[in-house]
């Protein structure tokens, strides 16, 4: 019987780095059932959202839904009446400005006897420092505890659900519980396999995963900034976008007065008691609601253990004495 399965990310989950290897292996996946097709220029697909999303002419399809309306035929019929396809996109699982309608999305895709949306989840300390650190990539997210203060008012960071229960309730405006499957993002990715391997077994896919080709093995050699790097480099660009020379020397300086054991995070201490007594209470909703449908799930706790976590509340007067003497330095040494 033909299956459907909607990765829905969610963001800030890996999503890409799934999209890149199932497209990287789609061949070889096919052999073993699973569908990932090609519909556009990008190797996620994302214009099967753009009849609800705005997502400008690289991501949008010409006429989405009559794409979604034609997946079984279109895409599965070189495997008769069974296999699975697998599509995923992120925007799926965006809410603001504009949102994907559920109960149109789940009509769209009847021809399948079978449909299952996959989700990861992060925890809501990680997922709002991720999004903080993509967003500067591009501009300057402004007043670090306005950005925050935001995500508590409306339980949204730049659009996106940090209250999962409320993502759940807007899928299943669509998708019966039944179908919706969640996922552990911190527990998948430490597992063998790490999220890909996760995402493949819900999808029904058993095989040898070594067998999988990376998409680029040079992609994801890049470590991100320190958080707290990224937020001192802001304050100092104010309005501005932050160069990455000026990232790269906030953490440098970070690690001198530090030490390289210690992570770093953007909160507060008492944006971190905020987050977990806001969240925390979310998350045990969120996993009584799934007690039907998926009773094995648990959220990670919000943020982990804090002794070896350097938090906003250390960057002080010494911290930027020793940063401004390094950006002086590195000017000096740019112009002999």
């Amino acid at each position: 019987m033909p299956r459907l399965v909607i990765h829905m990310g969610t963001h800030k989950t890996a999503t890409t780095h799934i999209q890149d290897t199932l497209y990287k292996n789609r061949r070889l996946l096919r052999k073993h059932g699973l569908v990932y097709p090609t519909l556009g220029r990008e190797r996620g697909h994302h214009g099967l959202a753009s009849g609800w999303i705005p997502l400008g002419p690289r991501y949008s399809y010409k006429d989405p839904e009559r794409r979604l309306r034609t997946l079984n035929r279109g895409v599965l019929g070189r495997l008769k009446d069974s296999g699975t396809v697998f599509i995923s996109s992120e925007e799926f699982s965006r809410w603001n400005p504009h949102h994907v309608d559920m109960a149109q999305l789940r009509d769209l895709v009847t021809d399948f006897d079978e449909v299952k949306v996959i989700c990861a989840l992060r925890t809501q300390s990680g997922f709002i420092q991720s999004v903080y650190q993509q967003v500067s990539d591009d501009r300057n997210p402004g007043h670090i505890d306005r950005f925050v203060e935001t995500v508590f008012e409306r339980d949204l960071v730049e659009g996106l659900f940090t209250s999962y229960e409320r993502l759940v309730r807007h899928i299943s405006n669509g998708f019966d519980l039944n179908e919706i499957c969640l996922l552990n993002y911190e527990n998948a990715s430490s597992q063998e396999g790490g999220i890909v391997a996760a995402v493949l077994h819900e999808a029904g896919i058993h095989m040898d995963l070594s067998a999988l080709k990376p998409f680029d093995e040079t992609r994801h050699s890049n470590v991100s900034p320190a958080p707290l790097a990224t937020f001192v480099a802001n304050i100092i660009a104010h309005n501005h976008k932050a160069p990455p020379w000026l990232v790269r020397i906030a953490g440098d300086t970070i690690v001198e007065m530090f030490g390289t054991e210690k992570r770093t995070t953007l909160f507060s201490q008492a944006q971190i008691d905020r987050l977990i007594s806001t969240y925390e209470p979310k998350n045990r909703s969120l996993e009584k609601m799934l007690a039907s449908s998926q009773p094995e799930f648990r959220m990670t706790p919000v943020i982990g253990p804090l002794k070896n976590r350097i938090t906003r509340d250390q960057i002080g007067t010494p911290f930027f004495q020793s940063l401004s003497r390094r950006i002086v330095k590195t000017k000096q040494e740019a112009h002999a």
